[in-house]
C-alpha cells in the first residue's frame, strides 16, 4: 500500500525547501523571495502533517469505538493501532534514511524516469527549478575522483561556494610595500603586472551519458559505479582544458588566455626548446612562487623537453617513477596539461608565440570555484533509436588567475 497522499505531499514540500536551503548555507546570504518560498513550502508541509494526524485520530477513534469492548489494549497504545504516526507515512527518519531514501529513487528515476511509484517519488530530491538533484553522497564520488584524474584541481586553490559569482578581491592581496602616508609616498603594490580576476563566474558544465537498456538493469552498486566513474573521467577532462584555455566569458579562464600573466619566455627560434630558456623561466618569478612551485607543459612540449640533454649527457625531464609521484624537470614537478596550445607552425619565423608551458605557484595563482550540488536530467526519446537512455549531468564550475605574479610561460 502507497504512502498516504498528504504525506507524500509534505515530503515533496520538505524536500524542495532542503534544497533551496542547501542552495544558500552561508547565514543572511538567502534573497527574501527565497525565504518567502521555504516559508510556504514549510507552512504547506505542516500543514498537511496537521491534517494528516487529524485524520488518523479520527480514523482511530472510530475503529475504537467499533470493535467490542474487550478487544482493546488499555495498556497505553497511541490511536493509529499502537504504531506512532511518525512511523506510518516514512517522512520523520532519520538523516542517514533520508538519505538511503533519496539513493534509492534517484537510481530508480535513472532507470523509469518520472515513471515510477508515486511512494518512491515522494523521496526524489529536486530544486527549486524542478531539476533532479544528485544525492550527496553519490555526488561526493563523483567529485572526489575528479582530482584523482585531473591535474588542475590537484593544484589550484579550490573554494566551494553557493553563489554564481565568487568575489576574490579580498584574495588578490598584492605584496606589501614601504611608504609613508605622511609625504605622500606611495608604497609599491609589489605585483609586477596587471592584477587577477575580481570576481570568478560559475559556469554550468555538462556531460551526457548514454546508458544501454542492458545498464539499466544492474544493481544500485553497479549502475553508481557505471556512472561514477564515466563522469569523473569527462568531468576532469573538461575541467582541465577550460583551466587550461578556456575563453573566460562562456567557461572559465585559462592559463594561456589570461592577458594578466605578463612574465615569461619567448624562444628565440619557433618551436625549439632549449635548457637555457627553460631555466630563464624560472627565474621570472619572485622568490615565494618558486618555492612550490611546478611545470605544465603540453605533450607536443613534453616531447622536445624530454628529449633534452644536459653537457653529460644526462635527460634534463625525469619520468615518474610510480603513480603518485610527477615526473620532474630542474628539480620541479612536471606534469602534462594538454589543454594548453600545442606548439604549431607560425608565420612568426623563429620567434615563440604559443604558450605551450607554463611554470608557477598554481595554488597561489589560479582559483577554481565549485558551485554545490549536482544536477541530472533524464532524455528518453532522444536515444530510443539506439536502445538507450540519455543522462546529461550538470556541474557548476568557475576559474580564473587571482595572482598573475606566481606564474609565468613559456612560448614555443
Amino acid at each position: 500500500m502507497g504512502a498516504h497522499p498528504l504525506l507524500v505531499r509534505a515530503a515533496q514540500c520538505v524536500e524542495a525547501a532542503r534544497a533551496l536551503n542547501d542552495e544558500f548555507p552561508e547565514k543572511g546570504k538567502m534573497p527574501a523571495e527565497v525565504k518567502h518560498k521555504m516559508d510556504l513550502l514549510l507552512n504547506e508541509a505542516s500543514e498537511c502533517k496537521a491534517q494528516f494526524e487529524r485524520e488518523q485520530r479520527l480514523d482511530g477513534l472510530d475503529d475504537f469505538l467499533k470493535a467490542p469492548v474487550l478487544k482493546h489494549d488499555m495498556g497505553g497504545a497511541s490511536e493509529a493501532g499502537g504504531k506512532p504516526v511518525a512511523e506510518i507515512g516514512g517522512v520523520y527518519t532519520s538523516d542517514k534514511e533520508r538519505q538511503q531514501k533519496a539513493n534509492r529513487a534517484f537510481f530508480e528515476f535513472v532507470r523509469k524516469g518520472h515513471n515510477m511509484a508515486p511512494e518512491v517519488k515522494a523521496d526524489l530530491v529536486e530544486d527549486a527549478s524542478g531539476m533532479v538533484l544528485i544525492p550527496h553522497d553519490f555526488a561526493g564520488t563523483i567529485v572526489k575522483d575528479i582530482p584523482r584524474r585531473a591535474v588542475m584541481r590537484n593544484l589550484a586553490t579550490v573554494r566551494p561556494t553557493s553563489r554564481n559569482k565568487v568575489d576574490v578581491g579580498s584574495v588578490t592581496i598584492a605584496a606589501a610595500g614601504w611608504g609613508k602616508m605622511e609625504t605622500g609616498t606611495v608604497p609599491s603594490d609589489g605585483l609586477g603586472g596587471a592584477p587577477g580576476l575580481d570576481a570568478i563566474e560559475v559556469f554550468d558544465l555538462n556531460a551526457l551519458i548514454k546508458l544501454g537498456r542492458d545498464e539499466l538493469e544492474d544493481s544500485d552498486e553497479d549502475l553508481s559505479a557505471t556512472i561514477s566513474d564515466a563522469l569523473s573521467l569527462k568531468f576532469a577532462e573538461q575541467e582541465d582544458d577550460a583551466f587550461a584555455a578556456g575563453n573566460g566569458t562562456t567557461q572559465p579562464q585559462g592559463l594561456a588566455v589570461s592577458t594578466a600573466i605578463t612574465q615569461g619566455v619567448a624562444a628565440a627560434a619557433g618551436q625549439t626548446v632549449t635548457g637555457d630558456e627553460l631555466k630563464s623561466v624560472i627565474f621570472q618569478l619572485p622568490s615565494w612562487a618558486d618555492r612550490n612551485a611546478a611545470w605544465l607543459g603540453h605533450k607536443s612540449a613534453e616531447l622536445k623537453i624530454a628529449l633534452l640533454k644536459d653537457a653529460n649527457g644526462n635527460y634534463l625531464w625525469q619520468p615518474r617513477v610510480s603513480e603518485t609521484e610527477p615526473a620532474m624537470l630542474m628539480g620541479y614537478p612536471w606534469y602534462r596539461l594538454d589543454g594548453l596550445p600545442a606548439i604549431t607552425t607560425t608565420a612568426d619565423a623563429g620567434a615563440g608565440t604559443d604558450k605551450s608551458v607554463f611554470f608557477g605557484d598554481v595554488r597561489a595563482g589560479y582559483m577554481i570555484a565549485d558551485r554545490r550540488r549536482l544536477t541530472v536530467q533524464r532524455l528518453d526519446e532522444l536515444y530510443a533509436a539506439q536502445g538507450k537512455v540519455g543522462l546529461l549531468f550538470t556541474m557548476r564550475v568557475g576559474g580564473g588567475v587571482i595572482r598573475p605574479n606566481a606564474m609565468a610561460w613559456y612560448k614555443l
